[in-house]
């Protein structure tokens, strides 16, 4: 904060003996020796998530008891009085029970094999004193964390990851062909 008030400082300076006029260069220094600028920033709120590309196209079978990285996200807030809380629910409109890879429409299953394979979901902050959420159903989790941007309190910051856990499954007992798994993630301002 104080090498942003210095910063501050000397382009204000600047700024008033640019515009002084010449004449003025012979006067007396100035009979103050400290200037102080003071002000409040506007508030910022930003949070992002970036989907890891290969989470769109990758091979089930081959990812048996792996994790794979679905996104990561970032939390800034410069808003002091700012709570966040992330929610992550199964399936595209976040109405499905629990998260899980389904055999796409069209693709053929016969009978006595499986077509819906569960997994779980967890929420990992890179965040030093951030917390972990992770299961199989819908969760949420407290989001930013006071001085975790430059050990500035007043800055709310978080930053993570959302994997996915694929369990060590029997590829002999699902129907063969292409699956999907949507979740819905949804940002909450408390």
């Amino acid at each position: 904060m104080r090498r942003k008030s210095i910063s501050i400082l000397m382009l204000a300076t600047l700024w008033v003996f640019t515009a002084l006029p010449s004449a003025f260069a012979a006067t007396p220094p100035l009979p103050f020796s400290r200037i102080e600028v003071r002000g409040q920033m506007p508030v910022t709120e930003v949070f992002r998530v970036e989907q890891n590309e290969q989470a769109l196209n990758f091979n089930l079978v081959e990812s048996r008891n792996s994790i794979v990285q679905v996104g990561s996200y970032t939390l800034i807030s410069n808003n002091t009085a700012s709570q966040f809380k992330l929610t992550i629910r199964p399936g595209e409109s976040g109405t499905l029970d629990q998260f899980a890879f389904s055999l796409d429409r069209g693709e053929p299953l016969l009978e006595g094999q499986l077509s819906e394979l569960p997994f779980s979901i967890k929420v990992t902050s890179q965040t030093s004193r951030g917390t972990s959420v992770g299961g199989s159903r819908a969760m949420a989790k407290d989001l930013g964390v006071r001085g975790g941007f430059s050990n500035n309190n007043a800055i709310l910051y978080e930053s993570g990851e959302i994997l996915a856990e694929i369990p060590d499954f029997n590829p002999d007992r699902y129907a063969t062909g292409r699956y999907s798994a949507a979740l819905q993630l949804s940002i909450e301002v408390i």
